[in-house]
């Protein structure tokens, strides 16, 4: 299904993103306002890009820290009728010279439970178990 990016209540991409769960990832068709956005969401591709680092869970969940480290505006993900999705966190990302990607997450609120305790004990497993 296709999906718009907004920034600020301001179209700024479009994407395919099928299906629509966990944490999603698309690449984007740039729109003309995406320019006023551009520089923060190169900032984020190269602070997640290829030789950087890898995310550890000490450092919590990824989506969420980038997410909050954000200074392009507030992003949103609307449906074809207009209406803004509910979802964790819209996340822009791209390499300079390379295309845009959108990474949604859209997991249910248990998966940042999860990823919470896990930052908690450092991603060991230790000091977490499950109830069962």
């Amino acid at each position: 299904m296709e999906y718009t990016i907004t920034c600020s209540g301001i179209p700024v991409g479009v994407a395919s993103i099928a299906p629509l769960s966990g944490l999603a990832h698309a690449p984007i068709r740039v729109l003309p306002a995406y320019a006023m956005i551009r520089e923060h969401a190169i900032r984020v591709g190269e602070e997640l890009g290829r030789g950087r680092r890898l995310w550890s869970a000490v450092d919590g969940d990824f989506a969420e820290a980038l997410a909050r480290s954000w200074r392009g505006g507030r992003l949103a993900l609307v449906d074809a009728l207009g209406v803004e999705l509910g979802v964790a966190s819209v996340l822009l990302l791209a390499r300079a010279g390379n295309t845009a990607h959108v990474v949604v997450d859209a997991r249910p609120d248990m998966a940042h439970v999860e990823a919470f305790l896990r930052s908690i004990d450092g991603g060991t497993g230790g000091g977490w178990r499950s109830a069962a």
